[in-house]
């Protein structure tokens, strides 16, 4: 009898032993930041070694480490993964994101957005953001779109999303006239924004949350009413929607 008792309190030790490694290896992927000023000075030596191509970007450099133990680096365009080895960082896989040049008049941009998306357990993206700018009489507006791309194993990147709103804000005049100004309240321009949050909800899918408002001015004769609204959208990676299902109003792209 106590030889069973023993027996059953072994097993059930194991079995919750098992549940907690399992909890632990199972535990679903976050989406992780690049952040600056987190590598050691032996880190940044061997990264250099390694990659003397990025090292006088030193200053631009942005890094994260994810579960298994593997450092990621973002300097400007280039991207790369590290394993740790008894000997220190060895250099994994890396990429080179192509963005286009900017403008003479800078009114457009291209960047990393510094944030690694897990796919799945074993693939990773990031976001390429273009930005826009206008600017006219008493406003203007700052746009950004994103679009994602998978990092290859072989070095090589697959966009999958294309071109899909990621922020904006814009500036309209209202107060034309001394009339207006009195009857704003201080507040003469309809000001209207968009935002979006990205998290993970398994291998495959992610949730985009677009948040979206309007505050009106009251001297506006826009015939618009101040509103706040936001829409949740679950993206399956396998079959992304070619523009994410919103209000046409939210999808602001400017005038080219």
């Amino acid at each position: 009898m106590l030889n069973h008792k023993i027996h059953l309190r072994g097993l059930i030790l194991t079995v919750s032993f098992s549940c907690f490694s399992s909890s632990i290896f199972a535990a679903p992927l976050q989406i992780l930041e690049f952040k600056k000023g987190q590598l050691s000075q032996v880190e940044q030596t061997q990264i250099c070694e390694q990659l003397k191509g990025i090292c006088p970007q030193q200053a631009q450099w942005r890094s994260l480490k994810t579960a298994d133990q593997n450092l990621w680096l973002l300097s400007g365009s280039d991207i790369a993964q590290f394993h740790l080895s008894t000997t220190g960082l060895k250099l994994s896989h890396q990429w080179h994101m192509q963005l286009a040049p900017s403008e003479e008049t800078a009114r457009s941009t291209q960047y990393v957005f510094p944030k690694l998306f897990p796919m799945d357990q074993n693939r990773y993206a990031v976001a390429v953001i273009d930005t826009f700018s206008e600017m006219y009489s008493g406003g203007g507006a700052g746009i950004e779109r994103a679009s994602f791309y998978e990092l290859k194993d072989s070095g090589q990147t697959h966009r999958f999303i294309e071109n899909y709103p990621f922020s904006f804000n814009r500036m309209i005049r209202a107060c034309f006239s001394e009339q207006d100004y009195e009857s704003s309240r201080g507040k003469c321009h309809d000001e209207d924004r968009l935002s979006l949050d990205i998290r993970r909800i398994k291998p495959m899918l992610w949730q985009f949350r677009y948040r979206y408002s309007l505050e009106v001015s009251p001297a506006s004769d826009s015939g618009e009413k101040s509103f706040k609204g936001s829409r949740n959208l679950n993206i399956d990676l396998n079959k992304v929607p070619k523009q994410p299902n919103i209000p046409a109003h939210w999808d602001y792209q400017g005038q080219g």
